[in-house]
């Protein structure tokens, strides 16, 4: 089983896979990270040697259109387009994040910063789909995440 020790080594290798400033969590195993405008949150659950990776997507308003909440299931059907994460919506808020499971043993640091920039893209690609879908434009993209990229056994499961 991994520690909050072996997650803060662990992060550091990341940092320098990354070119990043020092990835330092607090004693609760919580990071936050900020990308242009988007808020990557991660936690290290040391029970179960994961990490829980999360975005902010957007907000979705009580009126949104019926074919967007179709669009979001289908697309995390299976996690085929959504690299195996998925969405939730924050009751209270009315927030859309995207969140992920990542387990650390055994993690490739080089790997685990791809992820982290994988899901960046993701979120920013869904920030773009969700304001599109929610000014009447229709869901026409392709698959979120692609199935030739060379990261995507780790990324993408595959259906």
């Amino acid at each position: 089983m991994a520690t909050l020790e072996d997650f803060k080594v662990f992060l550091e290798k990341v940092a320098w896979e990354a070119g990043l400033e020092g990835l330092v969590p607090t004693e609760d195993g919580l990071l936050q990270l900020k990308a242009g405008d988007i808020e990557m949150g991660m936690q290290f659950i040391p029970s179960v040697n994961k990490i829980f990776i999360y975005t902010e997507v957007g907000y979705l308003p009580e009126d949104a259109p019926s074919s967007l909440y179709r669009t979001l299931l289908c697309d995390q059907a299976a996690g085929y387009r959504t690299g195996g994460g998925s969405f939730a919506i924050v009751k209270s808020t009315g927030t859309l994040i995207y969140q992920l499971v990542y387990d650390i043993n055994p993690a490739e640091p080089a790997a685990f910063a791809q992820l982290l920039v994988n899901v960046l893209e993701f979120t920013e690609e869904w920030q773009n789909k969700l304001a599109a879908m929610l000014n009447g434009e229709e869901d026409n993209s392709s698959p979120a995440i692609s199935t030739d990229s060379p990261f995507s056994e780790l990324f993408t499961i595959r259906v």
